[in-house]
């Protein structure tokens, strides 16, 4: 974990925008799954890479956060906007100690995730959804549905224009 956190905070966040590439050499080095070629902006910080898998053409925008304590993947082609934070774990409420929960996160597809959504433990974003700017995602969201709110909620479907088959 240290030496993952000097990495970021280093060779990674200093690195210019065009130079993906070599934030992508880093993330592989310390055991992110990469297919083909994701963007992932210098100003993202990734918590624990090794439990983070990217498919080709996915992006993570400016300032995303990806508290990765449970696995995340981002498949194809979808999208973080600025400021989504993808939160992994969180706490039992109904015991007194508090004992840490961990849940996985999956983007689809083509899915896009407005600026500072949040997504929570254990939620699916299906293929081709879009969450709206700001939505607290509690709850798995449907395949090509926009979705939206605190808490995130289908609101209408979305036209299924994919190109990609």
């Amino acid at each position: 974990m240290l030496a993952w956190k000097i990495v970021e905070c280093s060779l990674w966040r200093l690195s210019p925008k065009p130079c993906n590439g070599w934030r992508l050499l880093w993330l592989r080095a310390f055991g992110a799954q990469i297919t083909g070629n994701p963007f992932v902006d210098p100003t993202a910080t990734i918590r624990i890479p090794w439990q983070l898998a990217i498919e080709s053409g996915a992006a993570v925008g400016a300032r995303v956060e990806i508290y990765n304590l449970g696995y995340v993947r981002l498949k194809k082609f979808c999208v973080l906007g600025p400021g989504v934070y993808l939160c992994g774990g969180s706490h039992d409420f109904s015991v007194p100690m508090l004992p840490l929960t961990v849940g996985d996160i999956e983007v689809g597809r083509e899915a896009f995730i407005g600026a500072r959504a949040i997504l929570l433990p254990g939620v699916v974003v299906a293929d081709g959804a879009v969450i709206g700017a700001g939505a607290v995602v509690t709850k798995d969201m449907p395949a090509f549905t926009i979705c939206a709110g605190n808490p995130c909620r289908p609101l209408k479907p979305r036209e299924q224009t994919s190109q990609l088959g």
